[in-house]
């Protein structure tokens, strides 16, 4: 009697885009692309149906996707509090 084990191979992008993901923590151009390359590999799978959307590839792609979202936040909050302390220094008397 022979058993058959079903391994699931990992995309060959997937190390790659959990470490920018990672390096997006620092980098904050690194998370979006990790989030790109993440999604082109995810069709790649939907495609071939080879390989499993599982492991590195799925962890990297949602914290680049979340990483992304939130160097956003911080760039638009840091845009309207520069607006606020220009508005306010403009406003006091000289």
């Amino acid at each position: 009697m022979t058993s058959t084990t079903s391994t699931t191979l990992e995309h060959p992008k997937a190390q790659t885009v959990f470490i920018l993901s990672l390096v997006g923590i620092f980098v904050g151009i690194c998370a979006p692309i990790a989030w790109y390359m993440g999604v082109q590999a995810k069709k790649e799978i939907a495609v071939s149906g080879q390989y499993a959307f599982a492991g590195n590839l799925k962890t990297g792609t949602l914290i680049g996707k979340i990483l992304t979202i939130l160097w956003i936040i911080g760039i638009v909050l840091y845009i309207i509090a520069m607006i606020a302390i220009f508005a306010m220094a403009a406003s006091t008397p000289h």
